[in-house]
């Protein structure tokens, strides 16, 4: 008996993929709270913590944008599938998040993310 089509499963699964959205919130919370580190250390950890927040997160990279300088991990290329998230710093423009799949992965809600995904960026970026 195939269960992939089980109302339970999916409910299961839609609370797997809140539960690491909020462990990755708790993560930027974390980072950006740690008054003994830099900016930029802040900055170059948040590449890593990003991620594993999305649904596909072996395939997802960010990159930031932050006044003068962009942090992205080695061998990062652009996709066409991105989401982007303006950084605001006391009313101002400051940089940008962008979150990129690398490969496409099937469509939901904003080409291959979830809206989920959305609200969990523009948070980040606030």
């Amino acid at each position: 008996m195939d269960l992939s089509h089980d109302p339970i499963d999916k409910i299961l699964e839609a609370l797997q993929e809140r539960a690491k959205e909020l462990n990755c919130l708790y993560r930027v919370d974390e980072w950006v709270n740690k008054p003994e580190i830099t900016p930029d250390e802040v900055f170059r950890s948040l590449l890593e913590v990003i991620p594993s927040g999305w649904q596909f997160t072996a395939v997802c990279r960010a990159r930031i944008a932050f006044e003068d300088t962009v942090y992205e991990p080695p061998e990062f290329r652009e996709t066409p599938w991105v989401q982007t998230a303006s950084i605001v710093v006391q009313g101002r423009p400051g940089g940008k998040i962008e979150v990129y799949d690398a490969e496409g992965v099937p469509r939901a809600d904003e080409g291959p993310f979830l809206k989920e995904e959305r609200k969990l960026l523009d948070t980040i970026a606030d």
